[in-house]
């Protein structure tokens, strides 16, 4: 079918994907091209874009150290100012994984790694950036006008640079999620119009919320990029090898189910037991559809608060019984909402989620 075809540079490209099968059998020039910055020794000409071959600073084995640990190193030499590696392919509401070590080192590049159309955030961009030499790792998410940067370094194991962890991102309407390991630490609510400058909405534990009004394309390519540092260095990243990096297309409608953190924690408030008035880390309010889940074993009230215009609104109260389960849709748009318990006497909390759609 012409359909599942795309010819991208005289190279014929199936949409499969990104995984190790068919870079192994086909090479990564029919998944990735690559472009380098260089330093011009023209007079008025600072820099200049070169092509360049993917396999020349992706060098790679099939001889594993361990298994799934393979020889491999992604190389930018000396005098190069940025080695960038981009799918040939664009993912529609894209799922992007990658298992990686993130190097330390003074006066170190940075590393993007995720969506990007273009460079310099043109056309939308969702992804992680690493800098080497701060031992930084934010995420990234607008565009050329407006984008919203949220620092993901609290959340980061210790151990991030000697051992392997994952990196994921998943986009559908409306909203951005990025995972460290199996952990959800961010999440970007997509908007556009005149209504605020993107922003970060909540910072805390277990994730950081950021608002952009410069919505990413919905199809996005992916880049991985060495860029900045010391340039008359040569850098190496090390053990990254093809078979760690994984990106499909996506579910526009994914299904969020977030279970309801108290405040500012890693504790759900599922199994809490409390005397006092509680409060949850707030959750987005902008997709279509929510309802809350909430189930105790004694008494009291749950109120669902709205962010308005940087402030909490009060938007119902529920007097909540024991061993019943209540489901509360939220029928308002607002960017986010959290919820507040008050029991009325020593209470366990039995079930307490949102749903998002």
């Amino acid at each position: 079918m012409l359909s599942s075809i795309s010819i991208t540079y005289g190279v014929k490209v199936m949409n499969r994907g990104i995984r190790f099968s068919p870079i192994a059998i086909d090479g990564l020039d029919t998944i990735f091209y690559c472009w380098s910055r260089v330093k011009s020794s023209v007079e008025g000409i600072e820099e200049f874009f070169k092509s360049c071959k993917p396999q020349d600073f992706w060098l790679f084995t099939n001889e594993e150290k361990a298994y799934t640990i393979f020889i491999s190193r992604y190389i930018r030499p000396a005098g190069y100012i940025t080695v960038s590696l981009r799918s040939r392919e664009l993912f529609r509401w894209g799922v992007f994984e990658l298992r990686a070590k993130l190097p330390r080192i003074d006066d170190g590049p940075m590393l993007w790694f995720g969506f990007e159309l273009d460079d310099l955030f043109g056309g939308g961009v969702i992804h992680f950036m690493w800098h080497c030499s701060k031992g930084s790792l934010a995420a990234f998410t607008g565009g050329f006008s407006s984008r919203v940067e949220m620092d993901l370094t609290k959340y980061l194991p210790s151990d991030v640079s000697n051992n392997y962890h994952f990196y994921r991102i998943i986009y559908r309407e409306g909203l951005a999620l990025w995972y460290i390991d199996d952990r959800l630490r961010a999440i970007a609510i997509l908007g556009c119009g005149t209504s605020r400058d993107s922003s970060i909405l909540y910072s805390g534990k277990p994730y950081t919320i950021g608002f952009t009004r410069d919505t990413p394309s919905a199809a996005l390519p992916i880049l991985l990029d060495i860029d900045g540092g010391d340039i008359e260095k040569p850098f190496e990243w090390p053990d990254l090898h093809p078979w760690d990096l994984r990106v499909s297309e996506g579910n526009p409608k994914t299904t969020l189910y977030l279970d309801l953190f108290i405040e500012d924690s890693d504790t759900t408030l599922r199994n809490y037991s409390t005397e006092d008035e509680v409060l949850s880390t707030p959750f987005p309010g902008t997709l279509e559809y929510k309802e809350i889940l909430f189930a105790i074993d004694g008494r009291g009230y749950l109120t669902i608060e709205s962010f308005i215009n940087g402030q909490w609104f009060e938007y119902k109260t529920i007097e909540i019984e024991g061993k019943r389960l209540y489901i509360i849709p939220i029928q308002n748009r607002c960017l986010m909402n959290r919820v507040v318990f008050k029991p009325s006497i020593p209470t366990k909390i039995i079930e307490a989620q949102t749903l998002l759609q």
